[in-house]
């Protein structure tokens, strides 16, 4: 019998492809490859391993190759869906951004319900700023493919990128459940967490991140963000040093870092620090890019006043990216009082609020209608509960979305919408970026320009925000007499303390700042230091902001040859206890390059001479403003030697100390900057214009309110 003969079967090409694909779906990359290349040796025109060595080839980076092997197999297969959907994506990751959605909008046109052309063209349409566009690309995707985490990712960057953070967490919630060993996920859901004010929910996230990557420089920037919000600020130094060493310019961290090295008053190498980030911002500006820093920390970094409003514009551009036609209709033509929103997060005890407190209870209500929108925290304080009660119409609107807030205000039918926030902390300047009132307006809340298009009218003064500098704004400047509402007229009137309860004999002169300790540069404090070893019987007093910061201003005195027992530090007091504490000082040494405001007008209420010195910015003026209009316009100072001097010279003549007293005295009763009633009746009538010049279909321009 003759022996039977064995052969041994070879696979043949489309086994290979399938033996490699099931390598690569499970992420074995590098071993699906040579299965592929196999593949083609025995068939060199197989489609789907021309097609899967070109996937390969492009997560190793070799996009060159990677189309030309995708284009080899749309030749075999024309109209093949997931081979136009990959030669889409490689071709925008060779920036070919035109072509590449040609590509994935073909794949679309040969398979509408392709979840993956949907999410890469909504990755294309993010990728190049359009976040409104990309939103519902990514929607359809997870309706096509509900565990896609990727689109669920990609719809919460698009909310976020539009200024909707509380519509964007769910999202970042959902992507994270399906893909819980994602760093960015799992980042951006830990960021989305701390934004929206869950604290413990993000430090988790943050946490469980750095196991799965120690050391990661994104996290530890959070962490430190998370640690400065508590008060932690030493803890959160330690945290932007340990991302920095790994990463020295990741954006987030340095312009953190820079605001806690300032909070503590931890001077040493901050001005290169600072001048870092300032040279980076002005390369990207002149790019053509956004700033890379938030508009606030440009106001108290060494800017030009231009490139402060170019942050500004290029921060409130990304929010106007794709957000549809305006939302504000029909309701806003409805007959009767003028309706007007205010919306603000400061519905609180803090200086927003203390300004605040009486305006609502001031309107005329038989003229205006107004609506305040409070997107904070309710901190229980009577300035809340103040607000809460006079506002006529009080909304709730913490947690809403953009798309929530702004609908709501177009349906309780706004005519004017003045945000009070701007570009600070909280801001929801999103929301006026759909523009749900026709007739839109900032005050207060951001000192300067917003630098939107959708935002109509600047609420300020002609000292502030000078007429011959229109290039500075982009909205249109309402000039009012002094720009400052506040209510310190109704504020109860707490006992003046001795200075002997407080350890201060009778003859010591008391120079004081109140304002935060991050608006102190190195070189005021430096002249603070002079005048304190001028004026011997003399000692500042401070606000305690930290335990560090008190040790670090300490120090900075002592190695300016000053006793550090000349400075004192007063902790934070409810305001009538503050107001009255500031009875006992003499004069109120103002920070030039960031001014005080709030604190500006306590101290003058408190019938204290504020020194300050005149700037080029919204910022650096507000001081001045607030001394015009009470009568002491010769307390700003052209420069920081006059100010020193005239600081030295008010010690030296009590009389003339006096004085100023004696005016600030009388103007508690006749400056406007204290007449609430008035300010807000000027208000009143620069929204009236405001809206008649609306209704007669005229573009916002400068107006002035006498």
């Amino acid at each position: 019998m003759e022996p039977i003969a064995h052969t041994v079967q070879r696979p043949n090409a489309a086994q290979l492809v399938q033996e490699g694909l099931a390598l690569h779906q499970r992420g074995r990359v590098l071993e699906a490859e040579p299965f592929y290349r196999q593949a083609l040796a025995l068939q060199a025109e197989e489609p789907d391993a021309l097609h899967l060595l070109g996937v390969v080839l492009s997560q190793k980076g070799n996009q060159g190759e990677a189309e030309t092997l995708v284009r080899r197999a749309l030749e075999g297969q024309p109209h093949n869906t997931a081979y136009h959907n990959s030669l889409g994506r490689i071709l925008l990751l060779q920036g070919r951004v035109e072509d590449g959605l040609a590509a994935l909008e073909e794949a679309l046109r040969l398979a509408p319900q392709n979840p993956e052309a949907h999410f890469n063209v909504g990755e294309a349409l993010l990728a190049q700023n359009h976040p409104g566009q990309a939103e519902p690309r990514y929607r359809r995707a997870l309706e096509l493919k509900p565990t896609h985490a990727m689109a669920a990712f990609g719809l919460g960057r698009a909310l976020w990128a539009q200024g909707d953070q509380p519509g964007a967490l769910p999202w970042f919630q959902l992507a994270s459940l399906l893909e819980p060993g994602n760093v960015a996920v799992l980042n951006q859901a830990g960021v989305a967490y701390m934004v929206l004010g869950h604290r413990e929910e993000a430090r988790q996230a943050f946490e469980r991140l750095l196991q799965m990557v120690p050391e990661n420089p994104e996290a530890l920037a959070n962490l430190a963000v998370l640690a400065n919000g508590a008060g932690q600020r030493e803890a959160a130094m330690g945290y932007y040093e340990r991302a920095l060493a790994h990463q020295p310019d990741l954006p987030s961290a340095l312009d953190g870092y820079i605001e806690v090295r300032r909070q503590l008053c931890a001077w040493e190498g901050l001005a290169a620090l600072e001048q870092r980030i300032v040279t980076r911002a002005r390369a990207r500006l002149a790019a053509g890019q956004g700033g890379g820093i938030r508009a606030f920390t440009a106001l108290y970094l060494p800017f030009t006043p231009e490139e402060q409003h170019q942050v500004a514009r290029s921060e409130s551009q990304a929010l106007a990216q794709g957000v549809g036609e305006p939302l504000w209709g029909a309701a806003a033509r409805r007959p009767g009082r003028l309706r007007v929103g205010y919306l603000s997060a400061d519905a609180r005890n803090h200086p927003m609020g203390h300004l605040l407190a009486e305006i609502f209870q001031v309107h005329h209500r038989e003229q205006v209608e107004v609506f305040f929108y409070s997107t904070g925290v309710d901190d229980g304080s009577t300035i809340r509960q103040k607000i809460l009660l006079d506002a006529e119409h009080f909304r709730e609107a913490r947690g809403m979305t953009s798309i929530g807030l702004a609908t709501q205000i177009a349906a309780d039918g706004i005519q004017i919408l003045v945000d009070l926030m701007g570009h600070t902390a909280d801001t929801r300047m999103a929301v006026l970026a759909r523009r749900p009132a026709p007739v839109q307006m900032h005050y207060l809340g951001f000192p300067g320009s917003t630098g939107a298009d959708f935002v109509d009218y600047l609420l300020t003064d002609p000292y502030i925000t000078p007429p011959e500098r229109p290039d500075l704004i982009t909205e249109a400047p309402i000039y009012l007499p002094v720009y400052q509402v506040n209510g310190h007229r109704y504020l109860a009137d707490a006992p003046t303390p001795q200075r002997a309860d407080l350890g201060i004999a009778e003859d010591t002169f008391l120079y004081y700042c109140f304002n935060n300790n991050y608006k102190i540069a190195p070189e005021v404090f430096s002249v603070w230091m002079r005048i304190l070893q001028r004026v011997p019987e003399s000692r500042l007093v401070l606000l305690a902001t930290s335990d560090a910061a008190v040790k670090n201003l300490r120090q900075e005195a002592e190695q300016r040859g000053v006793n550090p027992d000349r400075l004192m530090f007063a902790g934070y007091l409810d305001q009538p206890q503050n107001i009255a504490r500031q009875r006992l000082m003499d004069l109120f040494l103002d920070t030039p390059g960031y001014n005080a405001g709030a604190t500006a007008t306590d101290a003058l209420w408190a019938g204290v001479p504020l020194l300050t010195v005149e700037g080029q910015t919204y910022i650096s003026r507000v001081a001045g403003s607030l001394l015009r209009n009470v009568g002491l316009e010769e307390l700003v100072m052209p420069d920081l030697a006059h100010y020193e001097e005239t600081a030295v010279a008010l010690a030296e003549d009590r009389e003339r100390l006096r004085g100023l007293r004696a005016r600030l005295t009388g103007a508690r009763t006749t400056a406007l900057v204290f007449d609430t009633p008035r300010q807000v009746h000027n208000l009143e009538t620069a929204y009236r214009r405001a809206w008649e010049r609306f209704v007669r279909e005229e573009s916002a321009s400068p107006l002035w309110i006498e």
